[in-house]
């Protein structure tokens, strides 16, 4: 049994995801990390900190898994998202982590077999594939994703959904 910690990084809100191999595999924790919007990046970057380090604490995950930053659609926006992403990967080093990213189109065709889905159809899988009852939002839904593609890629079924 794995257990990987799904990371969406953001510079305001942080989705997390704590996801264990099945079979089924099954949401351990999830929700979101709230950054303190009236500070500057360098105080928000800190409470990330914490909070992860809290949740590596508390869950000790055996893997991170991230979605790829992708800069072509918003590059100063993946600029700021990218700095967020370096506290995530600062943090697995420390706790040697192996850490995996997914691009966005490899999530979704994986969760949905559709590589374009849109974020509802993704969260909708999640919530199916995960039995959860009720919505959640949508940062710790993403999370969740990241974290279940791994796991998926893993346990072989991965294949199945994008051909590898």
């Amino acid at each position: 049994m794995v257990r990987v910690l799904g990371v969406d990084p953001g510079s305001r809100i942080t989705g997390y995801g704590v996801v264990e191999s099945g079979p089924p595999p099954r949401a351990i924790a999830w929700g979101e990390l709230r950054l303190p919007e009236r500070e500057g990046l360098p105080r928000r970057l800190h409470t990330l900190y914490q909070g992860l380090s809290a949740l590596l604490d508390r869950f000790a995950p055996e893997a991170l898994a991230l979605e790829e930053v992708i800069p072509e659609r918003f590059p100063r926006a993946a600029l700021t998202l990218g700095q967020a992403q370096g506290v995530v990967l600062l943090l697995a080093a420390r706790a040697d982590l192996p850490v995996f990213t997914y691009h966005p189109a490899v999530i979704k065709q994986a969760l949905t077999g559709n590589g374009r889905a849109p974020k509802h159809q993704v969260a909708y899988m999640v919530r199916a594939l995960l039995a959860l009852n009720g919505e959640t939002s949508p940062d710790a839904a993403d999370a969740l994703a990241v974290a279940l593609t791994h796991i998926l890629r893993e346990e072989g079924c991965f294949q199945k959904f994008v051909g590898e």
